[in-house]
């Protein structure tokens, strides 16, 4: 339990530093996208655009979980956790504090697994507008890569997305229905059903 405690603190972090960061980032091209899916049209554009903000977010935060997850469970080669940091420190002299692009490197690596599974978790989506910066990829990494992630279970990854993305906040802001699929987000929430995780 206290291992979901921690994580669960170092996404609240990343929650609250992206959701400030992206407020206000980007809305022409949201309401553009509103516009031309003509997906959830009789919400008003500022509801709207908070919406999408609030699952790019959450589904970032998937993300992170899911691949610091495969990495300490040894399904994927470790980069985020502290021996990956470790070894991109060695390898990039430079630009070893950039950790944005080592968060892109394997995200691409991920959307390119033999795993179909992996790859379908990993695809880019719309909800990829909203960048992860050298900001949001320290606080990632500060807080979640010294934990191990292997010993999760499926309860785990429930309990710990029930934290972040309450059951009332659920029935309020009904992200599953919203825009398109967030493909990440959609497998954790998904999780209750399966059987397995992964």
């Amino acid at each position: 339990m206290d291992k979901i405690n921690k994580i669960y603190q170092g996404l609240k972090s990343f929650i609250q530093i992206f959701i400030i960061k992206y407020e206000y980032e980007n809305r022409g091209m949201l309401k553009k996208m509103r516009i031309d899916s003509r997906l959830n049209m009789d919400i008003d554009d500022e509801k709207w655009c908070e919406l999408f903000l609030y699952k790019s977010c959450f589904n970032y935060c998937a993300k992170f979980v899911l691949l610091r997850y495969l990495e300490d469970y040894g399904l994927s080669y470790e980069k985020m956790n502290s021996k990956g940091l470790k070894k991109w420190g060695n390898f990039v002299k430079n630009i070893s504090e950039k950790l944005n692009l080592l968060y892109v490197i394997v995200i691409k690596d991920l959307q390119a697994d033999e795993n179909n599974k992996i790859r379908k978790i990993f695809k880019k989506s719309d909800y990829d507008v909203f960048e992860i910066d050298e900001e949001l990829a320290k606080v990632m990494s500060e807080h979640l890569s010294p934990i191990d992630f292997s010993s999760l279970k499926k309860k785990d990854m429930v309990l710990l997305f029930r934290r972040i993305y309450s059951l009332e906040q659920r029935e309020e802001m009904k992200l599953d229905e919203f825009y398109k699929d967030a493909p990440a987000l959609s497998y954790i929430l998904e999780l209750e059903k399966a059987e397995e995780l992964l």
